[in-house]
């Protein structure tokens, strides 16, 4: 028997990227808590990432139902002069306890490189809260056959000098980019 597989526990994260406004939210929230009330084993840890908006909203509708709370992102300063940002302290403000980093979207739309997701993973544990950091190939680079090097990149960039105890604060998420809304799955063995 794998003791370190025995011992890991399965998420379920829940993204919402960039949908339901801030009501539409809340009462996605109370859908969830109920089902999940209902329908949960206990046996993983449910994260829900709404939109910044229903951060602060959703953390009250969770509290003491054991769903976790996340952000879809965050910055890598503190405070500052960046527009549109948001901070890991004020991630952490609003009850939330994770943040995705990585993204595909991130990295393909905003421009963001490993560097830059070291700097966010960095500060993000700083202020205590736990990573998923999101890792993943393209199409045309699993057709290439360069996926390996595609991940192995991501993530020694990305993570391999945080030191024992901030890792320990990382979940590490294997996102195919060619899965993502095109019908296919990575099987296990892919995974």
């Amino acid at each position: 028997m794998n003791f370190a597989a025995a011992m890991r526990t399965k998420i379920i994260a829940g993204n919402w990227k960039m949908n339901k406004t801030l009501e539409e939210g809340q009462a996605l929230v109370t859908e969830i808590r109920g089902i999940i009330r209902d329908e949960h084993n206990g046996k993983s840890q449910v994260i829900l990432c709404p939109p910044f908006i229903s951060l602060a909203s959703a953390s009250r509708l969770l509290e003491g139902t054991g769903i976790a709370l996340g952000a879809q992102n965050c910055h890598f300063e503190d405070s500052g002069a960046y527009t549109g940002e948001i901070s890991p302290l004020m991630v952490k403000s609003t009850g939330a306890q994770y943040v995705i980093l990585g993204h595909s979207e991130r990295r393909l739309f905003f421009g963001e490189t490993n560097e830059l997701l070291f700097k966010k993973t960095k500060a993000a544990i700083r202020h205590g809260l736990k990573v998923i950091f999101c890792v993943g190939e393209t199409l045309k680079e699993r057709e290439e056959k360069i996926f390996f090097k595609v991940v192995e990149t991501q993530l020694q960039e990305g993570l391999f000098a945080l030191d024992r105890k901030e890792f320990s604060n990382v979940v590490i998420a294997y996102e195919p980019v060619w899965a993502i809304g095109t019908g296919l799955t990575a099987t296990p063995e892919q995974a």
